[in-house]
């Protein structure tokens, strides 16, 4: 097992860019929460308001925001985004990421015709015929790439990627395992009772630093090309249907289902289990809520919740509705008695 990595609270701080203030031989091994760290941990307050938790804090070295008055016995970093700054700590405390050797390892097969040239192909990989493999690129163990498929430069595909035939894939893409890209859409006639398949003959096309989570699908185009933006990141366990078309730097997160021929825009976030029907449109730096129903378009710049997903402000308004059903019931049910009443009363004094 690999030793852990250190680092003083000195050299942090250089790395960092940032001020340090209290002991600078402090050594850091993790990184961690302030209610878990411990006398080795570095932690960080994101927000001023926040200090007065660091008194019950056991770390050892903290990140906070540059304006931040020192800490009376308090080793701390003073940093400009204490957020952003974390996650620099976390990949130079991070152990060396599983590599693949550069060339073609001989349990791999790289067909005729298929280019591999400054790439790095581990054991039982498969590249199919006429496929394009770009330099720096890491394909590892089990991963499949069908015959005319393009992938960009240093890309890494994690164990059993499979990427169907005549998908493209930009440069710097991460798509961890399990991952499929461009299987058949889903797309059947009925005709006499019987669901008759409509080929599905499109491609799938992945712009730059696109990230693409563990277990997720992309279904290929039933003619044309489902499209997936640069630098969108993709969650696991996510559904993308035949001609979907998402736009630039949108987050989808885990469990969600967006349905044929949807189309993002750009800055789109989606919360968990989000579904999106088929044929729909969602503007430009929308926020869906987490298991929101989109059945209709949705406006630029707007925020969407509920099923089906409505405006944010109708929401809360359904919502506080919602809750005061019960007291309207008595409501309604006292009046009906009254008016029960009432009327046997009139009723009374038109006998007599």
């Amino acid at each position: 097992m690999q030793d852990s990595v250190t680092i003083t609270a000195a050299e942090l701080a250089r790395r960092l860019d940032g001020r340090l203030v209290g002991d600078g031989q402090r050594i850091v091994r993790e990184v961690a929460t302030l209610q878990e760290a411990g006398p080795e941990a570095v932690s960080w307050v994101g927000r001023p308001e926040l200090l007065r938790r660091l008194a019950a804090s056991r770390a050892g070295v903290v990140l906070v925001p540059e304006q931040c008055e020192p800490v009376p016995g308090q080793t701390t970093i003073h940093v400009r985004d204490p957020d952003l700054a974390i996650s620099e700590v976390l990949a130079t405390l991070a152990p060396p990421v599983p590599q693949v050797p550069l060339g073609v390892d001989p349990a791999a097969r790289v067909a005729d015709g298929a280019v591999v040239t400054g790439a790095a192909i581990a054991p039982h990989v498969f590249v199919g015929p006429e496929a394009v493999i770009g330099p720096g690129t890491q394909l590892h163990p089990g991963v499949y790439v069908g015959a005319g498929s393009r992938i960009g430069r240093d890309c890494v595909l994690w164990p059993n990627v499979v990427v169907r035939e005549r998908t493209t894939i930009g440069d710097r893409v991460i798509i961890h395992p399990n991952a499929t890209i461009g299987a058949d859409g889903f797309g059947y006639q009925q005709r006499g009772g019987k669901h008759r398949k409509i080929p599905q003959i499109g491609r799938v096309v992945i712009e730059d630093d696109v990230e693409i989570g563990a277990a997720t699908c992309i279904d290929r185009a039933r003619s044309g090309e489902t499209r997936i933006g640069r630098g969108t990141k993709i969650d696991n366990l996510v559904q993308i249907g035949h001609n979907v078309r998402v736009g630039e730097d949108c987050i989808i997160v885990g469990q969600c289902g967006i349905s044929g021929s949807t189309t993002l825009g750009h800055h789109v976030m989606l919360g968990g289990q989000v579904g999106l029907s088929d044929h729909v449109r969602v503007g430009d730096c929308v926020v869906v809520a987490a298991q929101s129903g989109v059945t209709h378009d949705v406006p630029d710049g707007q925020a969407y919740r509920g099923t089906p997903a409505v405006q944010n402000h109708e929401y809360v308004r359904q919502a506080v509705g919602f809750r005061r059903l019960p007291k309207i019931m008595e409501q309604i049910k006292a009046l009906a008695k009254r008016i029960e009443r009432l009327e046997s009363a009139t009723h009374d004094s038109t006998r007599s």
